[in-house]
C-alpha cells in the first residue's frame, strides 16, 4: 500500500477519535476561560473570616480559571443575584457559629430595601411577548437590561458550560450551558464596587470580598 493511502486511512482513523473526544472535553468546559464552583463553597469574606453565602448557591457561580484578575459571574435567570446587591451595598449582617468548622458563621441578609433585578414582559401583540431582566441600583435607575434569551449577548453575559454536566436535546445529549453574567464588571462600572474573589484550594472555599472602589 503506497504511503499517501496509509496516511489517509490514518488520518480517517485519527479524526473519527478526535471528534468524539472533542465533545467529551467540551462537556467538562475544558475549551472555555471559566468554571462554575460546583466543587468549592462560597463565602463572604467579612473582617477576614469566611461566612456562609447562601442562598447564594455555588452551582450557579461561576470564576475565571485564570488566576489573574479573575471575574465572578453568576446565572442571570436566578433571581439569587439580589444577594449579590445586598452585599455590595452591606445590606447584611452576620450571625456566628456553622456546623461547618471552616467556616465562621452564616450572612443573614437584611430585607431588601430595593428589588434590584426585575423581569418583565414586553408585549409586541397580544399573544407574544419577550421577557427581559432589568437591573437597577439603589436610587432605582436602571443599569442594564438582559433579553431572557438563555444566551450570551455580546456584553456582559456570557455562555458558560457547566464541567461534566449534560442536558437532553432533541433526542440527544450536549453540554449544560447557561448564561451567567459578569457580577466583576457590572458591580465596578455601574456601582463604583468591586469584587474579589481568593480561592483555598486546600480548604474549598471561594471567598467574596466586595469594597467601595478606589477613587478613579
Amino acid at each position: 500500500m503506497k504511503l499517501r493511502a496509509k496516511l489517509l486511512i490514518f488520518g480517517i482513523i485519527l479524526g473519527s477519535l478526535l471528534i468524539p473526544a472533542y465533545f467529551i472535553l467540551q462537556t467538562y468546559g475544558v475549551f472555555q476561560k471559566e468554571r462554575v464552583l460546583s466543587d468549592y463553597v462560597l463565602a463572604v469574606d467579612v473582617n477576614r473570616e469566611p461566612y456562609d453565602a447562601w442562598p447564594l448557591v455555588n452551582s450557579f457561580a461561576a470564576m475565571d480559571k485564570s488566576e489573574d484578575n479573575r471575574q465572578l459571574y453568576y446565572r442571570v435567570d436566578m433571581n439569587h443575584i439580589n444577594y449579590l446587591f445586598q452585599l455590595a451595598y452591606q445590606e447584611y449582617g452576620v450571625t456566628l457559629g456553622n456546623e461547618n468548622p471552616f467556616l465562621a458563621g452564616n450572612v443573614e441578609y437584611h430585607s431588601p430595601e430595593t428589588t434590584y433585578v426585575r423581569s418583565e414582559k414586553e408585549y409586541s401583540n397580544a399573544k407574544d411577548y419577550t421577557t427581559s431582566l432589568h437591573f437597577y441600583n439603589k436610587e432605582e435607575q436602571e443599569i442594564y437590561t438582559y433579553e431572557t434569551t438563555g444566551k450570551g449577548d455580546g456584553n456582559l453575559v456570557k455562555s458558560i458550560i457547566h464541567q461534566g454536566m449534560t442536558r437532553s436535546h432533541n433526542g440527544g445529549s450536549e453540554a449544560a450551558r447557561d448564561p451567567y453574567i459578569n457580577i466583576t464588571a457590572l458591580f465596578h462600572d455601574k456601582l463604583n464596587v468591586d469584587v474579589n474573589l481568593t480561592v483555598d484550594e486546600e480548604q474549598k472555599i471561594v471567598w467574596i470580598r466586595m469594597n467601595k472602589a478606589e477613587a478613579r
